[in-house]
Formats: C-alpha cells, sequence, structure tokens
C-alpha cells in the first residue's frame, strides 16, 4: 500500500529542486539534509544535522502543523512548517526564499506517491533562531490541500 503522505510529497517536491539542493549539502548516507519532524541527530561518531556555533550547516526540516480532512469532501486541508536552518540569518532566509520557490502559486500537481495536490501557497513567518543551538533559521508555512485517495 503506498502512503499518501503530504509531508513526504513537500519533501520530495524540495529535495527535487535545484536552487534548494545546492543549498543543503547531504549526509553520511548521501541523503539530502530535508527531514521530516526534526533534524537528524547525531549517530555514533557521526555528526547530525544540528551542531554548535561555527559548525552550522543549511538543512530544512519539515513538519505537520494541521491536516484536518474538509466535511463532506474528499480533501485533506495540510498545513506545514517549514523551518530553514543556516549558517547566518541572511542564509537561512535564501534557503526559505528557494523552499518559497518550490511551493508558491502552484496549482494542481500529483505527488510521485499519487497523492492529488489541489495547489500550494508559501507563508513566510521570519527569522528565529534554534532554542537549543542558537542556530539562525527562517520559518514558513505552506498550505497545501490534497486529496485522500491516490489519483495516479
Amino acid at each position: 500500500m503506498t502512503v499518501l503522505s503530504p509531508m513526504q510529497a513537500a519533501i520530495a517536491e524540495l529535495a527535487a529542486d535545484s536552487a534548494v539542493i545546492t543549498i543543503v549539502t547531504v549526509d553520511q548516507y548521501g541523503v539530502r539534509r530535508i527531514r521530516p519532524v526534526e533534524p537528524l541527530g547525531t549517530v555514533g561518531t557521526t555528526q547530525g544535522d544540528a551542531r554548535g556555533p561555527g559548525a552550522y550547516i543549511a538543512f530544512v526540516v519539515v513538519s505537520v502543523l494541521d491536516s484536518p480532512i474538509v466535511t463532506l469532501e474528499p480533501i485533506r486541508d495540510v498545513t506545514l512548517s517549514l523551518r530553514c536552518y543556516a549558517q547566518t540569518f541572511l542564509a537561512a532566509e535564501a534557503l526559505w526564499l528557494a523552499c518559497e520557490d518550490v511551493f508558491a502559486n502552484r496549482g494542481q500537481r500529483a505527488a510521485a506517491s499519487g497523492l492529488g495536490i489541489w495547489f500550494s501557497r508559501a507563508r513566510s513567518i521570519g527569522p528565529d533562531k534554534d532554542p537549543d543551538t542558537k542556530q539562525p533559521l527562517w520559518h514558513g508555512t505552506v498550505r497545501m490541500p490534497t486529496t485522500l485517495a491516490s489519483v495516479a
């Protein structure tokens, strides 16, 4: 059974975008640093995404803020959170702008999983700092109503 996850669809769209992948690096497993829910932690002696001052790297964390099913409609009205981490606030904003462009005013489409996406709209919230590492980040949201069943 194919999982129709709006969060995974968003991660796949970000990982396929040339502007985003020029900014984020790959991890020790060769995977782009675009993560679901939280940054990848340290594994053994290999550093994860969240690092201390002087060692910050660029990465994106995607999570679901809201995902209600629309009454009497086969639609889920999804709102995603994007947290774009980088070395400086300007670099974090540049990463957000690259991510925003992936979703800004996009129309109907189907994700590789078969998830139908009606449209997407991105909204910038602004700069922030990670509470643990103090790493600069830019926070934004993406509204992305999706289907409940595969359209493929």
